[in-house]
């Protein structure tokens, strides 16, 4: 067999619907290295691997029309043709950027917390200098016997509006959720505590508060140990006040965590239960928060 039947053998096994530069070049790199497959000898060996080769092979790949460059994304990411699956645009933006994960209203949805069907999949990534040093960490693991800088460049990918025919929104986080695998599949999502939390923070990205509120209601009592856990993990003192007033006041919820966040309540400031109304001069004594809702 020669080297590049090999490869395409791999992405034959690897059998996910796309695969990024990036990837072929450590899937190219893993061949190379062991010059085998399926323990059959390898023949027509390239004398190294590096950009210039990885990019020849995939030039080869086109011509067999075993790689297809994918229009939902601006460059370097290929479609591979014979995958027995096409795969949703949650998945394939996930193999493209490996740092994104569907969150927010997308994230509720998946969850079946909300009724509501949006026609947009709400992605978040990494800032980019968290983005470049998450990189910096998986190219070291793939790729620990290349020195850094001839590491190929793991881009984060140009997506285009629309990913298999779903309209696509992408937001930049500074402070990134640690995201949690969908079995079955390459998609990641924030964890059901980590979407509560989501929710409460940035509930113009969930429906809007009062929608926000509704899920509460109807959920929030099933997934409190989550709630709690993710809401520890926030550094904004205003979403463990917004959790709280929900918890204790409106659920009747009680739990160590919830006394522990009224010391985040602020006396005389201008808090509110929904940050994008306006404030209104009831509010809660216990919580120090605007129920502008």
């Amino acid at each position: 067999m020669n080297f590049v039947d090999g490869i395409e053998q791999a992405l034959l096994k690897r059998d996910l619907p796309i695969i990024t530069f990036y990837d072929f070049f450590v899937l190219g790199h893993r061949l190379f290295k062991k010059k085998r497959w399926d323990e059959e000898p390898l023949k027509r060996m390239p004398t190294g691997w590096d950009r210039t080769r990885a990019s020849n092979a995939i030039k080869r790949m086109e011509k067999r029309r075993a790689l297809v460059s994918d229009s939902d994304f601006r460059s370097g990411v290929w479609r591979v043709t014979q995958a027995t699956r096409a795969g949703s645009a949650e998945e394939a933006a996930c193999i493209a950027d490996p740092f994104a994960y569907v969150s927010h209203l997308s994230a509720m949805q998946k969850y079946s917390l909300t009724d509501r069907s949006p026609k947009a999949l709400r992605l978040t990534t990494p800032r980019r200098d968290l983005w470049n040093a998450l990189w910096n960490d998986r190219a070291r693991g793939d790729l620990p016997d290349i020195e850094v800088i001839e590491f190929p460049s793991l881009y984060r990918p140009g997506f285009r509006d629309i990913i298999r025919r779903r309209p696509v929104i992408v937001q930049t986080s500074s402070h990134p959720w640690t995201p949690v695998s969908v079995r079955g599949e390459e998609t990641r999502i924030t964890s059901v505590g980590q979407t509560f939390a989501d929710m409460i923070n940035e509930p113009g990205l969930c429906g809007g508060m009062r929608h926000v509120l509704d899920v509460w209601e109807r959920e929030a009592d099933q997934w409190v140990l989550e709630i709690v856990e993710a809401v520890n993990q926030q550094a904004s003192k205003i979403a463990k006040v917004r959790a709280g007033y929900i918890l204790s006041d409106v659920l009747g919820i009680d739990h160590p965590a919830i006394s522990r966040w009224e010391e985040f309540a602020q006396r005389g400031g201008s808090r509110k239960l929904d940050p994008e109304r306006e404030y209104l001069p009831e509010f809660s004594e216990r919580w120090m928060i605007s129920l502008n809702v």
